[in-house]
C-alpha cells in the first residue's frame, strides 16, 4: 500500500510537470489531491517539484498505526462475528463497498479538478499563490467522498480547483450548505445565478415583479418560481425569498458582473426590490459559468432605462 501512494503521487506531478504549472501550484496540487485520493499528507515545505523524498517512513508509520487499530476492532468484534457469521459477511460487504463508493467518489473529483486546472492555467500563473490549508482539505474530502451526483461533482471539482489556484477563496461555511445540496437544488440555484448581479462586495438578484404592498412576485417567465425560492432560502444559498425594497439617493456608477456580462450600474433615485445572496450562495455563484437570460436582461433595461449599460 505504501508503495502504491508513492507510485500514484509520483504519476501525479509526471503529469503536473506536463501541464508546465508553477512550481507553488503543484505544491497545493499535490497537497489537495494527496490528501484526498492517497491520504498523504505532505507539508508544502518538504514536496520539491520533481521528485518524492523521505516519505516512506511516513507513509509506513501510517499504515502501522492504521494495522494496529483494526488488529484491535477485530478482537473486540470476534465474538459477536463468531456467533453470527452472517452479519459478519453482511458487515464486511457493506464497509468494502462504502470504501471503494467513497475512493471513486474522491478519484472523479480529482481527475475533474485538473482539468479545470488545465482549463485555467492562465489564471493560475497570474495568481499570488497562497498554502492551501489542511483543516479545509480535510472538511472538503469528507464531504466529496460522500457524493454520487455528477453536477455536484462537478462544482467540488470547481472548488478544489479554485482554492488550489487561491487559497482560501471558499469558506468552511460554504463547504457545510454543500453537504446539503442536491442536484435538484443546484439546478434552480444555476437559474438564479443566470440572472445575478455581483458588485464586488455582494450578489444579489433584481425583482421585476414584486407585487403591490407585498415583498413577493412571480418570476415564472425566467423558470423559477416562488416554491423554487423557498427551497434557495431553505438552503442557505439566498438570504430571503421577500425582496428588500430599497430607495437609492445620490449613487456613483458601479461596475457589475451581471450573469458573467460586463456591466455599470447607477442606482440614484431608483427604488428597487433585491433578494440577496447569502455568503454561501454568492461564493458558490461565483464559481459557475454564467449564461445570461437575455430575456431577463431587456426586462431589467427596460426598468431600469438608461440607470445600466450593458457592454
Amino acid at each position: 500500500m505504501q508503495d502504491d501512494s508513492k507510485n500514484g503521487i509520483m504519476k501525479l506531478m509526471d503529469f503536473l510537470k506536463s501541464l508546465d504549472l508553477p512550481s507553488w501550484l503543484v505544491k497545493n496540487v499535490v497537497t489537495a489531491l494527496g490528501k484526498g485520493v492517497y491520504n498523504v499528507t505532505f507539508e508544502l515545505t518538504e514536496i520539491p517539484v520533481n521528485h518524492l523524498k523521505n516519505h516512506n517512513e511516513k507513509i509506513k508509520l501510517k499504515g502501522n498505526i492504521k494495522r494496529d487499530l483494526i488488529k484491535k476492532a477485530s478482537i473486540e468484534y470476534s465474538e459477536i462475528f463468531d456467533n453470527n457469521p452472517e452479519f459478519a459477511e453482511r458487515a464486511l460487504t457493506n464497509y468494502g463497498i462504502k470504501i471503494l463508493e467513497e475512493q471513486q467518489n474522491k478519484e472523479i473529483i480529482a481527475l475533474k479538478t485538473l482539468k479545470y486546472l488545465d482549463v485555467n492555467k492562465s489564471k493560475a500563473i497570474e495568481s499570488t499563490g497562497g498554502e492551501i490549508g489542511y483543516d479545509w482539505l480535510t472538511s472538503f474530502w469528507k464531504l466529496a467522498e460522500t457524493k454520487t451526483d455528477d453536477d455536484i461533482r462537478e462544482i467540488l471539482a470547481r472548488i478544489l480547483s479554485q482554492e488550489i489556484i487561491k487559497p482560501n477563496s471558499l469558506s468552511l461555511h460554504t463547504l457545510q450548505v454543500l453537504s446539503i445540496l442536491s442536484s435538484n437544488i443546484g439546478q434552480i440555484f444555476n437559474k438564479l445565478c443566470n440572472l445575478s448581479i455581483d458588485d464586488g462586495e455582494m450578489a444579489y438578484f433584481i425583482h421585476p415583479n414584486v407585487f403591490t404592498f407585498q415583498r413577493i412576485g412571480t418570476i415564472d417567465e425566467y423558470g423559477l418560481s416562488l416554491n423554487d425560492l423557498l427551497k434557495l432560502d431553505g438552503a442557505g444559498l439566498i438570504r430571503s425569498t421577500e425582496a428588500i425594497k430599497l430607495n437609492f439617493g445620490e449613487n456613483r456608477p458601479e461596475k457589475i458582473d451581471f450573469a458573467g456580462l460586463k456591466a455599470e450600474i447607477n442606482f440614484s433615485g431608483l427604488q428597487i426590490d433585491l433578494i440577496y445572496f447569502t455568503q454561501a450562495g454568492r461564493e458558490l455563484r461565483n464559481l459557475m459559468d454564467l449564461k445570461p437570460d437575455f430575456k431577463y436582461i431587456d426586462a431589467i433595461k427596460n426598468k431600469l432605462k438608461d440607470k445600466i449599460q450593458i457592454e
